[in-house]
């Protein structure tokens, strides 16, 4: 699939077993991901008093980037909390359960 079979024998080598190359293009994928989300959530930090860094913008809600590409995410502020209070719940007891 991915690697062509070339990953083989006990699982605990397969790391090792890995091209360099994979791990480059995987580490510039994840530092891009939270690149963006920074510029998304937080305030430039020329922009941020000096008693308060890591300032988030207003209207930034955590974990809203932007990406909702099925639509689910409901357009009435009271709907979106309610959703938004079930899954927090719901993670709560998948951790709990865990």
């Amino acid at each position: 699939f991915i690697f062509n079979g070339e990953v083989t024998g006990p699982a605990i080598t397969h790391l090792a077993q890995i091209n360099p190359t994979f791990w480059l293009i995987l580490g510039v994928g994840i530092a891009r991901a939270e690149l963006d989300r920074a510029e998304i959530g937080w305030v430039e930090p020329e922009n941020v008093p000096v008693d308060k860094p890591g300032l988030l913008r207003d209207d930034y809600i955590p974990g809203n980037i932007g990406f909702d590409p099925l639509g689910l995410k409901p357009e009435d502020p009271e709907e979106f909390f309610e959703m938004q209070t079930k899954e927090l719940q719901n993670g709560r007891l998948a951790m709990l359960a865990a």
